[in-house]
């Protein structure tokens, strides 16, 4: 599990790195069909924090979305809201096990997840407050609610009794309770999915929690305990047991899809790569589900007294975040902010410093990323090392050790819809009835002399009570990337598509010319040739980077080792991969000559790439495939991340 856990920052900027090719295959099917979300339980880390058991099982989750289901079903899986889990996330509530199943759901799943505590969790005849404590700080309390997509959901906790000695339990009459009073508020029309750890099999008071939910419309029931897949209906409710990646188990987890009238609860085997098809396994029934939720075509600023529009939206720690879940402050300040902008950067430490200097005067500050990432252009990237998706902002935060929760509404962008912001950053503060108090800049100056602390100003005088001096300001950042800009985006692909591209011969002392950098332009020089796997595999990379920081004081160079008679195949692989930058192919066959021009410490394998500074100085190289996020990084920060 250490080599699991360890690796995640890793994989991330592996992923980073595709992220620019993939993402417009991905709008095809996220959000397409109702709601999906994946389900699991009894995940069973163990006391010493050993995982290997679930890294299948999370592997499969992250690489299921645009899989086609049975035929039967029809249509492909969605993105996942989030992932469910249970109860029993450990064999037993040890610091260690808890410490890896957060690290698995903060870093290695991709999606939010939500969780309830099972009998193991609470730590048996021991018991231990490690997991309790743990999901209270997470979801707010052991039993909680939260509506998605139109549906809402009871994740209702038990407790275990242990001295029945027995597997079967009866639901709590502290669990009914709640279970009663939450349902008395939703009304009977609203769709409701109920998650407790207790499957049908194991309730032996069937009857009271189904009494509990009479005249609700209940969707389902999920469950788990028995570590398999399993479908029961009790006295018209439907009961969803989902299965378990505990050792031993079956090696599956659940996709349920939601629409306005139909539910699918169908396991994936992700040993065998195939779906579940066991009659006894699946649930396909028709409901009334959730209406669509009306369009908002456009978006408009809050206008000062407006009450704050509810929200909940995953953040970077991968669990959801909604406006009451800042309840508690007598001040809220929400900052529509993004990962490229420059100007956006320029403000991170000062936001930072923002939610530092409140943090203990009653104030909460959550930061929320609003653009759309397809519909951000590769060179509009030039001041970063990563767009806008969630995978990305995921990693922005963790670099930058935000101390704030960052919001992602990348994907439909409805919220930043009824907040209206125009640029990155964009600020909104709200008093304690949450209604908006100011809205605009942080402060007068990106750069420069500081002169007029405005959003400070707006929460000192909310804190005393006062009407803030200015309630509005001019905002100044980067437009907002609304997703009718994704024409722009394949305007621009297009465009690039059609750029001439050439390759030219080049010696030993042209190489050394290279290597000197007489320019007053950063040079990346990548070493390659058309038979090197890896080489072809981070091109594209290359291509995409160069197309990011072109507009600078940059210049991407390839320099092809095929022999000379084959350039007609290497500037065949160039026009391919829409090589518009500068390539070159040494002129001989003689590969000790190219390693004694080259030098620089290249021992003969390729792909090679070197970042070389105006006059000579080798910044960073690396031998094999690039770190695309690392190297990334490198070339902003030289560059520069905000406007000069």
């Amino acid at each position: 599990m250490a080599k699991m856990c360890g690796s995640i920052v890793r994989r991330y900027a592996a992923r980073v790195s595709a992220m620019f090719l993939v993402v417009f295959a991905m709008s095809s099917w996220v959000g397409a069909e109702g709601l999906t979300f994946f389900g699991w339980s009894d995940q069973h880390v163990q006391a010493g924090g050993q995982a290997g058991h679930l890294r299948d099982a999370v592997y499969a989750m992250n690489a299921l979305p645009g899989a086609a289901y049975p035929e039967a079903i029809g249509g492909t899986v969605d993105k996942p809201a989030f992932v469910f889990g249970c109860g029993d996330a450990t064999e037993w509530p040890t610091a260690a096990a808890k410490d890896t199943y957060e690290k698995i759901i903060k870093y290695a799943l991709r999606y939010p997840s939500f969780d309830i505590a099972g009998n193991h969790d609470l730590g048996g005849l021991s018991p231990s407050k490690t997991m309790t404590d743990w999901l209270i700080a997470r979801h707010g309390a052991l039993s909680y609610t939260f509506d998605i997509q139109g549906v809402h959901f009871i994740a209702l906790f038990s407790e275990y009794d242990e001295g029945l000695n027995s597997p079967s339990q009866p639901i709590s009459e502290a669990a009914l309770d709640f279970l009663k009073k939450d349902l008395a508020k939703v009304g009977a029309e609203q769709p409701v999915i109920v998650a407790t750890h207790l499957c049908h099999d194991a309730i032996t008071n069937r009857d009271a929690f189904v009494d509990a939910m009479k005249d609700a419309n209940i969707l389902c029931v999920m469950g788990g305990h028995y570590h398999k897949a399993k479908v029961d209906t009790y006295r018209g409710i439907r009961f969803v047991q989902l299965p378990a990646p505990a050792p031993g188990a079956e090696r599956e987890f659940t996709v349920v899809r939601v629409t306005e009238d139909r539910i699918v609860a169908i396991p994936f085997d992700y040993a065998q790569r195939r779906w579940a098809t066991e009659a006894t396994k699946i649930l396909d029934a028709a409901i009334k589900g959730p209406k669509p939720l009306a369009e908002i075509k456009e978006a408009r600023t809050l206008e000062i007294g407006a009450s704050a529009p509810d929200f909940m939206l995953p953040g970077v720690d991968n669990r959801y975040y909604a406006l009451k879940d800042f309840d508690a402050a007598e001040v809220l300040a929400l900052v529509f902010t993004c990962n490229h902008c420059p100007t956006a950067q320029a403000y991170e430490e000062r936001i930072k410093q923002l939610a530092a200097d409140y943090k203990d005067k009653g104030v909460a500050l959550a930061a929320i990323s609003p653009n759309d990432p397809l519909a951000v252009r590769l060179d509009e990237l030039g001041y970063s090392d990563m767009s806008d998706s969630f995978e990305e902002t995921k990693i922005r935060a963790q670099q930058r050790e935000f101390n704030f929760p960052y919001l992602y509404d990348g994907d439909d962008q409805r919220v930043s819809k009824m907040y209206g912001p125009v640029a990155t950053p964009h600020v909104f503060i709200f008093d304690k009835a949450r209604k908006l108090r100011y809205a605009g800049r942080i402060d007068n100056s990106e750069k420069g002399q500081i002169t007029s602390t405005d959003a400070r100003n707006a929460i000192d005088a909310l804190l005393a009570g006062k009407k803030p001096p200015v309630e509005t300001t001019r905002t100044f950042g980067c437009s907002v990337k609304w997703s009718d800009k994704r024409k722009t985006v394949q305007d621009a692909f297009e465009k690039w598509a059609k750029e001439d591209v050439t390759l030219n011969a080049i010696d030993e002392a042209g190489i050394r010319k290279l290597l000197k950098n007489d320019t007053d332009k950063l040079r990346v020089v990548n070493v390659w040739a058309t038979w090197c796997g890896p080489c072809a595999i981070e091109f594209p990379d290359l291509v995409a980077t160069n197309r990011m920081y072109r507009n600078r004081e940059f210049e991407m160079v390839t320099l092809s080792t095929d022999k000379p008679e084959y350039k007609d195949g290497v500037l065949s692989f160039l026009k391919r991969h829409q090589a518009s930058c500068t390539n070159y192919i040494f002129d001989k066959d003689d590969i000790d000559a190219f390693a004694n021009a080259l030098s620089s410490g290249w021992r003969g394998a390729i792909p090679f790439t070197l970042i070389i500074k105006p006059g000579g100085e080798i910044l960073y190289k690396e031998e094999g495939i690039l770190d695309m996020l690392k190297a990334r990084g490198i070339i902003a920060d030289y560059l520069g991340r905000t406007y000069k």
